[in-house]
């Protein structure tokens, strides 16, 4: 099992095994080259390993003459707004997300705020392998600068903008926050006083010891879930550690998978729309309740390759409304080109609000499926070719390979995918019926882990 990767959201590893100060270093030099020694901001998380890194991005930054804005411990969306608002050429921002605590990562973004496209990842790659990079001379190297606290106001001001805020602020909710001693901590006060908000954070302590498993699932929520009723809460959210995914737990205690996320928030948006033949882009793997919530308004729902830069880029180039995947996760058109889940809980508050329904209320209208995900060790290189074993297995099947491979089925379907960011194999098995989803990802398993 290789324990440093390359992919679409940069370079990631384990610390020590994998990832090591000279690899980002390195890492950082191609990206200031890349940019042509330009203006970059640079953002990391609470994990132990973070501070090193950063340390060392910084420094390769500086070498290849970087105008370095350091925006400290930051989410993800920050990092994204402070790209645009300080007009620079790129961000990295360093930190795990939903991965373990033994895990680091590398994510350039592009001008834009968004993650870089798949030319110019490829282009950063060919820098990165070739040792091709930028040097400046003694004399250009230039301090790293401190971004302003005001940056955080700023997001803040936009955020009011897209949401309303005035709604939210009248309905005078109490929720559970779980930051899992992310960086998102940093911005909890401020979310509170600005929506009106009774907020009770947990796991909020900038720390590198992480509560519980940081992708935000049903079984990452039970902390939250404990407090619910006690505390009369109306929602729970549950963040990863970057801020770019987010779980729900309803006022009565439920734990939500986080499928429902973005169908909550697309069933909303596109009724207060109002429009038919709005786009919707989500990946090949998101739960059916997407495709029946686009259905009820009579939008256009394409599906995609999954990944944050895959999803967000085909969002701008089709001009779509919304776009997401199933991992707890979208934006909108109206929003910045990255995965907010501040701006996710704010547009969840508002449906609530303005619709004067409770989030177990807002559930209800949505249908139900059994979903199943699973993990399959496999190195990238063995992965492909156990998923295209698969398709001969099942000539039952509609196949559609445009991000691995999936299986429909007129009472289910199975997406089998290498992993982008991990060393394994993701299975999602989903149905109306539980037992079936649950054999279907157990038959498929099972002939991935029994394959040379």
């Amino acid at each position: 099992m290789q324990p440093r990767k390359l992919g679409s959201a940069g370079i990631r590893g384990i610390i020590g095994a994998g990832l090591a100060p000279e690899n980002a270093i390195d890492f950082a030099c191609a990206f200031g080259t890349l940019v042509s020694g330009g203006r970059v901001v640079v953002a990391l998380d609470t994990r132990f390993s973070s501070e090193m890194l950063h340390q060392a991005v910084v420094s390769g930054l500086q070498s290849c003459g970087c105008e370095v804005h350091d925006l400290g411990i930051a989410p993800a969306m920050l990092l994204s707004f402070a790209i645009s608002a300080l007009k620079a050429d790129g961000g990295l921002l360093i930190g795990g997300g939903h991965q373990k605590e033994s895990w680091n990562s590398i994510v350039p973004w592009g001008e834009n705020g968004a993650y870089l496209n798949s030319i110019q990842l490829r282009e950063l790659f060919d820098i990165y392998y070739g040792r091709r990079f930028l040097a400046c001379k003694w004399n250009e190297i230039m301090d790293a600068v401190p971004v302003p606290e005001s940056i955080r106001t700023q997001y803040f001001d936009a955020l009011c903008r897209a949401v309303d805020t005035e709604t939210v602020k009248k309905a005078g909710f109490t929720v559970i926050c779980d930051f899992c001693n992310g960086s998102g901590s940093v911005l909890a006060k401020e979310f509170a006083d600005r929506f009106g908000l009774n907020l009770i954070p947990i796991n909020n302590i900038l720390s590198g010891i992480l509560p519980h498993d940081p992708e935000p699932r049903p079984h990452s929520a039970f902390q939250v879930q404990s407090l619910i009723k006690a505390l009369k809460s109306d929602a729970g959210f549950v963040f990863n550690s970057d801020m770019s995914r987010v779980s729900l737990v309803s006022d009565t205690g439920e734990t939500l998978s986080e499928e429902f996320g973005f169908p909550l928030g697309a069933n909303y948006l596109l009724g207060k729309a109002g429009e038919k033949n709005l786009r919707v882009i989500s990946n090949i793997c998101t739960s059916k309740i997407l495709d029946d919530v686009v259905a009820r308004h009579h939008g256009i729902l394409e599906k995609y390759i999954t990944g944050q830069s895959n999803i967000i880029d085909y969002m701008q180039e089709t001009g779509a409304f919304i776009s997401g995947e199933g991992s707890g996760s979208f934006t909108s058109s109206d929003w910045l080109p990255g995965f907010d889940a501040l701006y996710m809980s704010a547009v969840i508050l508002e449906a609530m609000a303005a619709r004067e329904k409770t989030l177990s209320e807002l559930i209800g209208e949505l249908p139900r499926y059994h979903i199943v995900k699973r993990t399959v060790d496999s190195s990238s290189m063995h992965a492909y070719n156990r998923i295209r074993a698969i398709r001969n297995h099942f000539r039952d099947a509609r196949i559609c390979e445009i991000d691995g491979l999936r299986l429909d089925w007129k009472d289910g379907w199975v997406s089998v995918r290498a992993s982008s960011t991990e060393q394994v194999i993701r299975l999602i098995s989903e149905s109306k019926d539980r037992e079936l989803a649950e054999d279907r990802a157990l038959e498929i398993s099972t002939l991935l882990e029994n394959m040379n």
